[in-house]
């Protein structure tokens, strides 16, 4: 065959241009031959008629193929290029990827033998498969790197690279549209000046079941021990189904559960608590089974966290009992008194909120409440007040900044309150040489945090939550006796008991007989409704268990209870230890950890104080709305109080908790959003009103919940850390909270702490810097950043930045399961193209055409030879039956 002939597939494709000619009709003249046979052919029979036919045949075959029979098409009289952009991303599944090479199959089948078909392959970046002019079979094995993104416009820019300079122009795209990098109109003015038209066709899709997430929300920040909601946003393309939701931080799963997803869109919220400040790496996944497209099942997202969050505690109390609470849930606290309010607004701006507990407006300089004002409105600090009538009544703030900022009134009275009888308490704590060591180590000496130490603050605390009315003593023991305080009424005990406590050293043996038995006769002496006793031991006694029953039987007779606590993780008495406790009507707490001992003393003294005699008269709180502050908080659970402040929530507060008396309900618990900031208010003061609260097991959960929904999401002091890996290179973008001015930050990444790596920090963008980290693998690693001021470090402070794994890339593509028909469409009507054209369409030509004849002698004479091999072969086979002998008579008979 002529090479410069079109093959059949052009043939079939374009049959209108074809037609039969023969270029020498001279050998036409053996027909009559031919019709003369097949004549001959009419009076035979059998093999021979059947061999005379096959010889007409290869006569006829002959005879066309000497007189020239061909095909002759009409061809473009110009070469046509066409270069193919095949998009081999995520988004483009098995089904689509095989339609697109039998396309191109197709595509380089219906082109002239002068045309020519080049083949990219692209995805994120683009690859040459076959440039134009080249020959071969076409092959879209080798995909192109980073096929989680789609870039159409880098695809463009090497497609139109390629055209050769004399030849008409077209571009086939085979893609999606799903463009997550880059942009492909900018390159289209290129290839209009070029006479290019794109021709864009869409693979087709599996189509069954898919899910896919569309968002996963976080916090730009968030407290550590803070709880955050996470949101994931999952769309069901088809009916409802069971669905697994996977969460990951840093590569670990740390929650799976299963969900049910309704047709659509879905959204799923999971509160959760980070600890460890620096960034994390967030993955949210929901899988289903038989999914057709698991590559979008999953979103990743960067969550920073902050160090704790700092409260500034403004009261008239040296230890409150709501800052032992805050700090147990990993909330820093600084506790101030009202005099000591900061006047400066960038010495509030050190803390994500403000709390006042029983304040009294004497104690304030206007300009220092109209400096929290700022604070709170153009700054967007949190503020909570939590009092009783000592600060809702107080008409010394009337007209101040503090009465704007609360969510309700002022109110110059209260609802009467009933007053319990006093409580004797004594604590009788072990000082003993083992009490020094580490509540972690037991063979490390600490003095920070020893047993010993968390007794003190124990201790301390219990005494902060004590009236003055109450009475409280305290023995302290090794192996003997040693008395810090006698039983006397706080008013008069309050100062030895915060003075002396912190003093307390360890040292000696263990023997709490003495002391028990003396705390014993000085609460008996005391004559009082309700008599209590806390003693805390980490060990054994010098004394056999036998000998203090006797002791225990009059301490029951005397109506007093005991609470034994027992610190540390071995049996040790623990038998004699629930003894007591049982036999007086008190508590048995074995800790392990006595991180938890404040919490634990403050909840049994808070018990005790709930069986105090009073009056009956108390009030009951409900819940009036959901908030975040109230998640899991039962209705049932919340405690009675002993009285509060009457107030009046002003317009567009929220009232979160009430008291209903008859047809009144007093707000307990109101918010509201004030400018930039929120202002919570709790009419009831803890240490009075609501004093029984601290032994209610939601009281920390509350307090905690509140404090976080209040506080303000950034201090000046923040960064957001997020770190990137995009086409091999580490990118880190560190995002300031406040203007850094004529400071230049930096950046020292201690991957290897004997070889830091000093990273340059670039601004881009207000308060955000970029900078370029070294390849390290995937994981988390310390960060020093530096804030500098000419030559002097101003701050400087260690986060962690997790950094993606190898293969980790940024998931972009799956952004809509649906084809991006606007995108196609705008790119083919720029270029005079169209979109899911016919392959005849996009091969036409401008008009002017020239003919080639195809020869069929290659067809017919291997044709007219098989016909002659037949007729040889019938009559051999015929002359083969003829020379068969008869049978003689003889034979036959």
């Amino acid at each position: 065959m002529n090479p410069q002939s079109p093959g059949f597939s052009y043939l079939l494709a374009h049959p209108e241009g074809v037609r039969v000619v023969v270029e020498q009709p001279q050998w036409l003249a053996l027909l009559p031959a031919v019709l003369l046979i097949l004549f001959l052919a009419r009076g035979e029979t059998g093999v021979r008629r059947q061999a005379l036919g096959w010889r007409g045949a290869a006569l006829l075959l002959l005879a066309l193929a000497l007189a020239g029979l061909g095909l002759q098409s009409s061809l473009p009289s110009n070469r046509l290029s066409v270069m193919a952009l095949v998009d081999r991303s995520d988004s483009i599944d098995e089904v689509g990827r095989k339609w697109e090479e039998r396309y191109i199959g197709q595509v380089a089948g219906a082109l002239a033998p002068e045309d020519e078909l080049g083949v990219v392959t692209f995805a994120r970046d683009a690859v040459i498969v076959r440039a134009p002019g080249s020959k071969g079979e076409i092959k879209l094995d080798s995909p192109p790197g980073g096929t989680n993104a789609t870039d159409i416009g880098r695809a463009l820019e090497t497609a139109l690279a390629l055209f050769p300079s004399d030849s008409e122009r077209r571009l086939l795209l085979l893609s999606d549209g799903n463009e997550t990098r880059g942009d492909s109109s900018s390159r289209l003015p290129r290839a209009r000046a070029a006479g290019v038209a794109i021709f864009p066709a869409v693979p087709p899709h599996a189509g069954g079941i898919d899910v896919a997430v569309e968002k996963l929300a976080l916090p730009p920040m968030v407290a550590e021990g803070m709880v955050f909601p996470v949101r994931v946003v999952a769309r069901n393309y088809t009916t409802p189904r069971s669905a697994t939701l996977q969460l990951s931080v840093d590569g670990e799963t740390i929650g799976k559960e299963t969900i049910r997803l309704q047709s659509g869109l879905n959204a799923i919220e999971i509160p959760y608590r980070m600890s460890g400040p620096g960034s994390h790496n967030v993955r949210a996944e929901v899988t289903t089974p038989d999914d057709v497209m698991p590559g979008n099942n999953y979103r990743e997202a960067t969550l920073m966290v902050g160090g704790k969050t700092r409260v500034l505690l403004v009261g008239t109390r040296r230890q409150s009992t709501l800052a032992t609470v805050l700090e147990r849930k990993d909330i820093a606290v600084t506790a101030i008194a009202p005099a000591d309010l900061p006047g400066q607004i960038e010495e509030l701006l050190n803390y994500h909120s403000v709390v006042f507990e029983d304040v009294s407006a004497g104690s304030f300089a206007a300009r220092k409440l109209d400096v929290l004002e700022r604070y709170v409105r153009d700054f967007g600090g949190g503020l909570v007040v939590a009092a009783g009538e000592r600060t809702f009544g107080d008409r010394g703030f009337k007209k101040t900044a503090l009465e704007r900022l609360l969510p309700v009134t002022l109110e110059p009275r209260r609802p009467p309150r009933p007053e319990r009888e006093p409580l004797a308490l004594f604590l009788v704590i072990d000082r003993s040489n083992s009490m020094g060591y580490h509540i972690h180590n037991r063979l490390e000496r600490s003095e920070s945090e020893s047993k010993l130490e968390y007794a003190k603050r124990a201790a301390l605390a219990v005494i902060g939550q004590l009236k003055d009315s109450d009475m409280a003593g305290l023995i302290v023991f090794d192996s003997l006796m040693f008395e810090v305080a006698p039983l006397r009424s706080l008013k008069e005990n309050r100062a030895l008991l915060e003075r002396d406590i912190p003093r307390l050293a360890p040292g000696g043996g263990t023997d709490f007989y003495d002391a028990l038995d003396s705390a014993r006769k000085q609460l008996v002496a005391a004559r009082v409704g309700l008599a209590h006793t806390i003693l805390l031991t980490d060990g054994d006694t010098n004394r056999g268990a036998a000998d203090h029953y006797p002791l225990i039987d009059n301490i029951a007779k005397a109506g007093i209870s005991v609470t034994t606590v027992r610190i540390g993780d071995d049996t040790v008495n623990l038998q004699l230890l629930h003894d007591i406790s049982s036999r007086t009507g008190g508590q048995f707490y074995h800790v392990e950890n006595a991180e938890t001992l404040p919490q634990l003393l403050l909840k049994d003294t808070s018990q005790a104080l709930a069986q105090t005699p009073r009056h009956d008269l108390t009030f009951l709180p409900r819940i009036a709305s959901a908030n975040q502050m109230l998640r899991g908080i039962a209705p049932a659970s919340l405690p009675e109080l002993q009285g509060y402040a009457f107030a009046k929530p002003k317009p567009g507060a929220d009232v979160l908790l009430q008291v209903v008396d008859r047809d009144k309900k007093d707000p307990l618990l109101a918010a509201w959003q004030y400018g930039l900031g929120r202002v919570v208010s709790f009419t009831a003061s803890l240490g009075d009103d609501a004093e029984t609260w601290v032994g209610w097991d939601g009281f920390g959960k509350l307090w905690s919940q509140l404090v976080h929904w209040v506080v303000r999401e950034q201090a000046l002091w923040d960064y957001g850390l997020e770190v990137q890996r995009v086409d091999g290179q580490v990118k880190l973008i560190v995002h300031a909270f406040s203007d850094l001015a004529d400071s230049t930050l930096m950046a020292r990444l201690l991957e290897n702490p004997t070889k830091p790596v000093d990273v340059a920090l670039v601004p881009e963008g207000p308060r955000t810097y970029v900078g370029k980290l070294p390849n390290v693998a995937g994981g988390r690693y310390p960060l020093v950043l530096t804030t500098r001021s000419g030559n002097h470090d101003v701050n400087q402070h260690t986060e962690f930045i997790a950094v993606p794994a190898q293969d980790a890339q940024p998931q972009e593509e799956f952004q809509s399961v649906d084809p991006n028909l606007p995108l196609l469409q705008a790119l083919a009507a720029a270029t005079g193209g169209a979109v899911d054209a016919p392959i005849r369409s996009l091969v036409e030509r401008k008009p002017g055409t020239r003919h080639v004849v195809t020869p069929l002698d290659w067809l017919l004479i291997p044709a007219a030879m098989l016909c002659l091999l037949v007729d040889i072969g019938l009559r051999r086979l015929r002359g083969r039956a003829g020379k068969t002998p008869a049978l003689s008579p003889a034979a036959s008979a």
